[in-house]
């Protein structure tokens, strides 16, 4: 017989009982190193965060609050100096230490308004008013005689004017003519006498 022929008996197989499933990996390395490298991974990311994120959110919050108290501050200070002129002129009248000495002498400058305003102003019309020290210089145009003379008589009344110097040019010799004249104010100086 051959051997394909060959009667077909008991045919044996394998006899194992157990299955061995666990297959080990060999990629997978040591826990304790993985344990390290999280560990620094932890460390470097803890270390970012509180350097490139959280201290720089504490600082733009600091620099934000600092802006905000120098606003309020600076709003405040404004608020205050509204009134700057007119509590310095209040306070001018107790002392004025911030003046040199020629500056003490002279006149209060509203004052030498008012003086203008109430003696020239209602009775002419102004061209130009310089004021230096204690002395102010009008140029009044188109003004009769008889009007320059009043405003003079009007200015010599006053407390705080010394004396007062004209100068008048026309070209007509009528009395009535209108003239060009420049009135010189020589105020008293302050704490002086006329």
């Amino acid at each position: 017989m051959s051997k394909l022929n060959k009667p077909i008996g008991k045919v044996r197989y394998p006899d194992k009982t157990s299955i061995n499933l666990l297959m080990r990996d060999n990629s997978v390395r040591d826990p304790k190193f993985q344990i390290i490298l999280f560990v620094i991974f932890a460390v470097v990311l803890a270390l970012f965060v509180k350097f490139l994120v959280v201290d720089k959110l504490a600082e733009a919050y600091d620099a934000e609050k600092a802006y905000t108290q120098m606003q309020i501050q600076i709003d405040q200070l404004r608020a205050s100096n509204e009134k700057y002129d007119q509590v310095r002129e209040e306070y001018s009248h107790y002392g004025n230490g911030y003046l040199n000495d020629e500056e003490k002498i002279e006149q209060n400058r509203m004052a030498m308004m008012r003086v203008i305003q109430r003696n020239v102003i209602s009775k002419s019309e102004i061209q130009s008013v310089e004021i230096s020290g204690n002395v102010a210089t009008l140029t009044i145009d188109n003004i009769r005689l008889k009007t320059v003379s009043d405003i003079v008589a009007s200015l010599e009344d006053d407390d705080i004017v010394s004396f007062v110097t004209v100068s008048t040019a026309g070209t007509n010799t009528d009395s009535n003519a209108l003239v060009t004249a420049t009135v010189i104010i020589n105020f008293v100086p302050k704490g002086g006498e006329q």
